[in-house]
């Protein structure tokens, strides 16, 4: 226990934590000021493309208007202009709904207009909206109807549980492991390169239990650290945000088409997938240290790994590899939103068999260090 301490406090007790936490602190509270600020921002956007369907069926309705009176009546001509034209009435009639307050008919308009688009673009014409686009904000629509829940704007909600989404895949997704690799980046290597591990290993102390208090410290402070984003996000979301709901739904791709998971399991399962990755590239940064003994190599070699890994998932995409990549989970929120190759939770045993892998080979290495 007290190497265990020992080894917490060389990492817990420096300025750099206390300005990494500082800053994590500060990019919370940045983050909620930003969606705050600029919700009008994501209406007038909204409205934006509105304004592009109407301005695309005007001019559609011109051509065919032009068309019909330089060649005469057209049956299939006369087809897509009517086509086009409930597109256009009801484009404007979802534009003059914003300003009321009845989420429900919005909502319903909106459904009206893609479905009325994806006949018209049935007939071959071009429309500035994919079919992707399409069946997501359809199935969205339907799925928050059904459960009562008004919308929120993905990116800028100050809505307690859609902010914390927000925050957990903002820390994930722009720097969760490379924290955590910049807060335990020194917990073998410095004494590596000065040669202070020499002096550890003189000391009555059994190697793997040296192993396993450097091991499980850097754990504790990757995982408090998350915790602590975690913590701040609540704290901001609970004290300035609305309510919302926890049941407001996710949508994921399974085999083609679209499921909603609630925020809360969403959560929950992006907290699990990210506390599985810590596990296996915690493991595999001590590894690398006990190979290279260097921090800028250890690094190199374990960002290159990761980066590697991960495209060659992209790369090779198809079952059984798809199941037993364990770098799939360095997003973790993309294995759970993308389902269409393998189910999300297929990879967890392999990660954590690697994980105990290494464990095991790393133990071994420092047992052989200097003998």
């Amino acid at each position: 226990m007290r190497v265990f301490l020992f080894e917490l406090k060389k990492i817990a007790w420096t300025k750099k934590f206390l300005v990494i936490l500082l800053i994590l602190f500060c990019s919370v509270a940045f983050l909620f000021i930003r969606n705050s600020l600029f919700a009008d921002y994501a209406q007038e956007q909204k409205m934006k493309e509105l304004t592009l369907f109407i301005e695309t069926s005007a001019s559609h309705d011109f051509n065919y208007t032009n068309e019909i009176e330089r060649f005469g009546s057209n049956e299939e001509t006369e087809r897509k202009q009517a086509l086009n034209l409930k597109v256009w009435d009801l484009a404007k009639e979802l534009a003059n709904s914003f300003t009321a307050e009845e989420w429900k008919s919005t909502l319903t308009i909106e459904n009206s207009l893609l479905i009325a688009i994806r006949n018209y673009k049935a007939t071959g014409e071009d429309y500035p909206i994919s079919e992707d686009d399409i069946s997501y904000k359809l199935a969205r629509n339907h799925t928050l109807l059904e459960l009562g829940i008004a919308p929120e704007y993905e990116n800028y909600s100050t809505a307690f549980p859609n902010f914390l989404k927000q925050v957990v895949d903002v820390f994930i997704n722009y720097g969760g492991l490379l924290i955590a690799l910049l807060l335990v980046g020194e917990i073998v290597t410095r004494e590596f390169e000065n040669n202070s591990i020499r002096l550890l290993f003189t000391l009555p102390l059994s190697r793997a239990k040296l192993f396993w208090s450097k091991y499980v410290s850097a754990l504790t402070i990757s995982f408090f650290t998350f915790i602590f984003v975690i913590a701040v996000g609540m704290l901001v979301g609970k004290l300035f945000g609305t309510d919302g709901s926890f049941a407001y739904p996710v949508l994921i791709e399974k085999e083609g088409q679209f499921f909603y998971m609630p925020t809360m399991d969403y959560i929950l399962y992006v907290i699990l997938l990210f506390a599985i990755m810590l596990l296996f590239v915690t493991v595999l940064y001590v590894f690398y240290s006990l190979v290279f003994k260097h921090l800028l190599a250890t690094l190199a070699a374990i960002v290159a790994t990761l980066a590697g890994g991960y495209q060659l998932g992209n790369l090779i995409n198809w079952a059984p590899f798809s199941w037993v990549n364990p770098f799939q989970y360095i997003f973790p929120q993309e294995a759970i939103l993308y389902q269409n190759n393998e189910l999300f939770y297929q990879g967890i045993p392999v990660t954590l068999l690697l994980t105990l892998l290494l464990l095991v080979i790393s133990i071994w290495r420092m047992k052989q260090s200097f003998d």
